[in-house]
């Protein structure tokens, strides 16, 4: 199963799965789902429902909303990191680029 890291919020109880630094390991959004009212412009929600259909346009947003929460839960993470460790040194990074050349 994979996971995502996110920090407890005030009033969480501590899971089993909870990791050192107070980050604890989140399932998969899985189960049932909740209609929910969201409001966006009209050409994204015209060039959405164009891409992909009438029948998945609240799997692809919901998609694209579990990508964006990803992507803020990592960008919260290193900036624990930097905050506990520093900056990783400039030749640590370009070691990394060179291993990975393809990564953005």
């Amino acid at each position: 199963m994979k996971a995502t890291m996110t920090k407890p919020q005030h009033g969480d109880e501590p899971g089993s799965d909870e990791s050192p630094r107070g980050w604890t390991a989140v399932p998969d959004f899985v189960g049932r789902a909740r209609k929910v009212s969201v409001s966006m412009p009209e050409d994204l929600s015209y060039a959405v429902r164009e891409r992909v259909g009438r029948g998945e346009f609240s799997r692809y947003v919901s998609d694209a909303v579990a990508r964006q929460l990803e992507l803020d839960l990592l960008g919260e993470l290193v900036e624990t990191l930097e905050a506990e460790h520093g900056v990783p040194p400039e030749e640590m990074i370009a070691e990394a680029e060179a291993a990975w050349p393809d990564a953005e």
